[in-house]
C-alpha cells in the first residue's frame, strides 16, 4: 500500500451537492474532536456553487475536474458525492491515480461495476470505502448488539424493518438534487435510493442475507410509472431466520409504525429512530435512549475511513460488504420483475 499520511487524511471532495457539502461537514465536526481527515480540495463543474460552497467552508483549492484533484500530490484519497452512474469510472480512475477511494452510496448501480472497483482498488493498493452513515447510526449499533448478545430478548425468531416517506405522487427532488429520481441521469428509484440504506443496517444489525424475495407496488396516485412506489418481501438470512422489509415512497411510517422490530425467545424489541420500546414481562414499555457518542452518524463513517486507510480491517462499509447490500437490492429488482426468490449465491457466487 503507498505510504499515505493517516493521521489526517487529506480529502478531495468531489460533488459539492447536499452529500458532499454534509461529508464536509462531518469532517468539521470530527475535527472539533480529533483531526484524522481534512478537506483538501472541492471539485464540481458548476463553477459558480463550488466557489460559493468552497467559500462557506473555507477551501481554497478549488477543482473543475476530477483529473485535476487526480494530479494534485497532496491529496492523499477522493471522497466520490457524484450521480450514481460516475461512481464506478470515478473510483477506477482514483485508484489508478493511488488514492484511497471514499464513495457515497449505492457504490454502484449493479454487483458488476462494484467488483470493477474492488478490483480496481486492489490492484493498485489503495483503499475502497462507502459512505453509508446508516450502518453507524446509534440503532444500528444498539440493535446489533441485541442480535450478537442474545440479550435481553434472547435468540431472534423473527424481525420486520419498514422505511419510507409519502413523496406526494411525484417522487422527485428540487434544484440540484432532481437527478436522484432520473435514472437518465443516474438516479433510481426508492428501492435502491433509499432501501440501500436500510439494508446496510439491516445488515449489520441481522448478518447475512441468503434469499431475497420481494414483490412491487403503485398505487393510483403514485405519478412514476417507470418507478417503483413500495417493493415489500421476505429475506432470509444465513442464520436461517425471516425478516420482513418494506421500503416505501408511498407511505410515510409515522410515529412508532415503521422501524425495526425485533422478536425474541424472552420477549420483543421496536427500534425507532429516536429511542426504543422493550416489551418483556416485568419492564416497562415507554421509550428508552439508545447509548450514543455525541458524533453524528456523518462524522462517524468518516472516522471509519480514516481509520480503514490506517489498517483497521474491523469497519462495516468497506467496499466488499457494501457490495453485499447491492446484492439484495439487485436481486430485489430481479425478483420484483420475475415473481420468485433469488438465492444471492447462486445468482453472484462469492462475493
Amino acid at each position: 500500500m503507498p505510504d499515505f499520511p493517516v493521521e489526517s487524511l487529506r480529502l478531495a471532495i468531489v460533488g459539492v451537492g447536499w452529500a458532499g457539502s454534509r461529508h464536509a461537514e462531518a469532517i468539521v465536526e470530527l475535527g472539533q474532536r480529533v483531526q484524522k481527515v481534512e478537506i483538501a480540495c472541492f471539485v464540481d463543474t458548476d463553477a459558480d456553487h463550488l466557489n460559493y460552497t468552497a467559500d462557506c467552508f473555507g477551501v481554497a483549492a478549488r477543482h473543475a475536474t476530477l483529473d485535476d484533484a487526480l494530479a494534485d500530490p497532496t491529496v492523499d484519497a477522493v471522497d466520490i458525492a457524484t450521480p450514481h452512474g460516475l461512481h464506478r469510472p470515478m473510483a477506477i480512475a482514483a485508484a489508478e491515480a493511488g488514492k484511497h477511494v471514499l464513495v457515497e452510496k449505492p457504490m454502484a448501480l449493479t454487483v458488476d461495476d462494484a467488483t470493477a472497483m474492488i478490483e480496481a482498488a486492489a490492484a493498485n493498493g489503495v483503499r475502497l470505502f462507502v459512505a453509508e452513515n446508516e450502518a453507524y447510526e446509534a440503532r444500528i449499533e444498539f440493535l446489533s448488539r441485541v442480535v450478537q448478545s442474545r440479550e435481553p430478548i434472547g435468540p431472534i425468531t423473527h424481525a420486520s424493518v419498514a422505511a419510507g416517506f409519502r413523496a406526494d405522487g411525484g417522487y422527485g427532488y428540487p434544484g440540484r438534487r432532481a437527478w436522484l429520481a432520473e435514472p437518465e441521469q443516474g438516479g433510481t428509484g426508492t428501492w435502491m435510493l433509499h432501501g440501500i440504506h436500510t439494508l446496510a443496517g439491516l445488515r449489520r444489525v441481522f448478518g447475512e442475507v441468503r434469499t431475497v424475495y420481494v414483490r412491487e407496488h403503485k398505487s393510483e396516485s403514485f405519478q412514476r410509472p417507470e418507478l417503483e412506489g413500495t417493493m415489500t418481501g421476505l429475506l432470509t438470512l444465513e442464520s436461517g431466520v425471516s425478516v420482513s422489509i418494506a421500503q416505501s415512497a408511498e407511505t410515510r411510517f409515522h410515529a412508532n409504525t415503521g422501524g425495526y422490530l425485533l422478536h425474541g425467545e424472552a420477549g420483543s424489541i421496536r427500534g425507532l429512530a429516536d429511542g426504543y420500546e422493550l416489551f418483556m414481562e416485568g419492564e416497562d414499555a415507554s421509550l428508552r435512549p439508545y447509548p450514543g457518542c455525541g458524533l453524528s452518524s456523518y462524522a462517524r463513517e468518516l472516522e471509519a475511513f480514516a481509520d480503514y486507510v490506517a489498517g483497521d480491517e474491523s469497519q462495516p462499509t468497506t467496499g466488499i460488504s457494501e457490495r453485499r447490500t447491492l446484492a439484495i437490492v439487485q436481486a430485489g429488482y430481479e425478483s420484483a420483475e420475475s415473481g420468485l426468490p433469488v438465492d444471492l449465491r447462486e445468482r453472484f457466487g462469492p462475493i
